[in-house]
């Protein structure tokens, strides 16, 4: 009977399951740190803090890191935008509509079993700097009782939020639902994550937004680790990875043959940090790259594929 009921339960929970689960799963909307599709990170930022406590500001502005936390690669070195604060992102490249996903957002939420800790951002981006169009979002979290510092959040029940994915794993956007051919600017707006209609957050269907509050502490509101570019063409081909493949060495000087342990006939496409695909090979075992550079190596078989980064210097 017990057994009976818990399986009840398992399948009701998976019926209130929305949207994409925690960062790493099967069909997560999400992107290690470490994956081989990110071909750049934010190199510039204006931050505009929030207080500790929206609702008693007397406590001061949010104070953990500063603007240079949310540059580069995501490392755990975090900025803290406190309630309702935000930070805006500038990058060395234009981040361009590519078929995918183009960015990503890293924050330092975190997994205890199977409960996740989780703090939120809106997600807005913009060509000019002046004029920002927001990521449509929905949190559809119960809002009957305040989530606190000491809560857990369903990730389920999330959509298009910075920081819905646990770390090291980061939050990934599309452009083109916006209809962007490109973006230079990406702002991210703290959630005050209050069920008080009065000064709390809402999604974009009107429904308050519950995240934990308050949390008066210097590291108050969501914490920036890091924004990265993505090429969403290379995300989609690690989809469906050939397994027994070797790309090596992967630091090597211009003209040193790259060696490629992979089936016959395999086709070879060696594609730039811009997406542009600058050579392709078919059946060969070696490679050449004559300009200095980082590229990665794709190689298709069957209808899968590896792809590998390798610095030329």
């Amino acid at each position: 009977m017990r057994l009976g009921a818990l399986i009840i339960i398992f399948f009701q929970i998976l019926s209130y399951a929305q949207f994409d689960g925690p960062g790493g799963e099967e069909g997560s909307k999400s992107i290690s740190k470490d994956n081989s599709s990110i071909i750049g990170w934010a190199t510039g930022a204006q931050l505009f803090r929030g207080p500790m406590q929206i609702n008693d500001t007397a406590l001061g502005l949010a104070s953990v890191g500063n603007k240079t936390s949310a540059l580069g690669p995501c490392d755990g070195d975090v900025v803290s935008l406190g309630d309702g604060g935000s930070i805006i992102l500038s990058f060395s490249q234009p981040i361009l509509n590519r078929k995918g996903y183009d960015f990503a957002t890293f924050e330092n939420g975190f997994q205890i079993g199977f409960s996740y800790y989780l703090e939120l951002a809106h997600v807005e981006v913009s060509k000019d700097g002046i004029a920002y169009k927001r990521f449509p979002n929905q949190s559809l979290t119960d809002t009957d009782f305040q989530t606190n510092n000491f809560s857990y959040t369903d990730p389920y029940n999330l959509e298009n939020l910075a920081g819905k994915h646990q770390a090291p794993y980061g939050t990934l956007f599309d452009i083109d639902e916006l209809g962007f051919d490109t973006i230079n600017y990406i702002r991210l707006i703290d959630v005050v994550g209050s069920v008080n209609d009065s000064f709390g957050t809402k999604d974009s269907k009107g429904r308050m937004i519950n995240d934990p509050f308050p949390s008066p502490f210097e590291s108050c509101g969501f914490d920036l680790d890091a924004v990265a570019i993505v090429n969403g063409e290379l995300l989609n081909i690690e989809k469906q990875v050939l397994q027994g493949i070797n790309v090596y060495p992967t630091l090597v000087d211009r003209n040193i043959p790259i060696r490629i342990d992979a089936p016959a006939l395999s086709d070879i496409s060696i594609i730039d940090l811009t997406g542009r695909k600058v050579n392709f090979l078919r059946n060969q075992n070696e490679i050449y790259i004559s300009s200095i550079g980082t590229y990665f190596v794709n190689i298709s078989y069957q209808g899968k594929s590896y792809t590998q980064k390798v610095c030329v210097r």
